[in-house]
């Protein structure tokens, strides 16, 4: 939990107690005035850093306005990795630029360490464009479609397509999901017509069905690889009844494709009541009875997923194979430069 000295001054009447601390190497000082007891500090995990950095930059700049990859986190769309800074919006483009990263521990004098030296701090990262700023969790943050807009054309184009397979994922409250149409419309104002056709073409690959990043960015590749586009979400029955909803499946090749996560057989959220092994036996049972309708199963996990070349051999030996020239290049590159509206 974060530690304000402005709130130990209001209670206390000074926070010489909080500098006491820090220099004796109990608290980090995330941002000036904004601490976090040390060991619960390292003890985070990066994502868990990265939100709490989030939180001491509003909590020691009640004016900023997050934009970017942090704006695509706080609307809880996925991203590829932890951001190196904290993005804001500034309206001085003299401002815009990187700052480095001012989370700090005291030094131990007998070895000289702070403690955080095989840990990630988050600088900022201030951008000048027009921004649509609303106010979400809390906090000051560009609107849902701005952010989105924002990312895609700055994004590889399989971090593009997960971002976007998610804002219009159906299971997103309505609060926190996009339209087709209000994404076209937003990409119609942008002034760069890379941009616009960037958009639109992240927009044209996104599927509503995927339920997953792993599943969108193995969607992308193939989309890269100039493989046939699957059906998603296929529900499969036999004579025992329903077997299940697959993530992928070539009905002309008689192809089942499964993106295994890890979270599908560790997180008790995908879990429920099963162990791991439970769950194992019955994914098992599960791509027995697939089989027996005639049906060949291809897996693959996360190293296929970002690896075009490996998620080609493995298709390619179940029979998925090009049928379109695909786009020069291994991905398509993200968009420089800002966006204008």
């Amino acid at each position: 939990m974060l530690i304000l000295a402005s709130r130990r001054r209001a209670l206390t009447g000074n926070s010489r107690s909080l500098s006491r601390a820090y220099k004796k190497g109990e608290l980090v000082r995330v941002r000036f005035g904004v601490y976090y007891n040390k060991s619960a500090w390292l003890a985070l995990k990066p994502w868990q850093r990265y939100g709490a950095t989030i939180g001491a930059v509003a909590s020691s700049d009640p004016s900023a306005a997050f934009c970017y990859l942090t704006a695509l986190r706080l609307w809880r769309l996925p991203l590829p990795r932890v951001p190196a800074h904290i993005h804001i919006i500034t309206e001085s483009p003299h401002k815009a630029g990187r700052l480095p990263a001012t989370t700090q521990a005291a030094k131990d004098p007998k070895t000289g360490l702070t403690g955080l030296e095989q840990v990630r701090g988050y600088g900022i990262s201030r951008h000048h464009w027009t921004a649509d700023i609303v106010e979400h969790r809390g906090v000051a943050v560009t609107s849902l479609v701005q952010t989105v807009i924002d990312c895609v054309v700055r994004m590889e184009l399989p971090e593009a397509v997960a971002a976007m397979d998610a804002v219009l994922g159906s299971r997103r409250a309505s609060s926190e999901k996009l339209t087709r149409q209000q994404l076209q419309e937003a990409s119609a104002l942008l002034r760069s017509n890379a941009k616009r056709r960037r958009v639109l073409e992240v927009l044209a690959l996104a599927d509503e069905a995927s339920e997953s990043v792993g599943e969108s960015r193995s969607r992308a590749l193939m989309h890269v690889l100039g493989l046939p586009a699957p059906v998603l979400q296929h529900a499969f029955y036999d004579d025992e009844g329903f077997i299940g909803r697959t993530d992928f499946f070539w009905p002309e090749q008689r192809v089942i494709g499964e993106f295994d996560g890890d979270a599908k057989y560790l997180d008790d959220a995908f879990l429920g009541d099963m162990s791991t092994r439970e769950a194992i036996l019955a994914e098992k049972k599960r791509e027995d009875r697939l089989r027996a309708l005639g049906y060949q199963v291809v897996r693959w996990d996360w190293q296929a997923a970002t690896n075009a070349a490996l998620l080609r051999r493995k298709l390619s030996a179940a029979g998925i194979t090009v049928q379109k020239s695909p786009p020069r290049g291994p991905i398509p590159p993200a968009l420089p430069g800002g966006l204008t509206t």
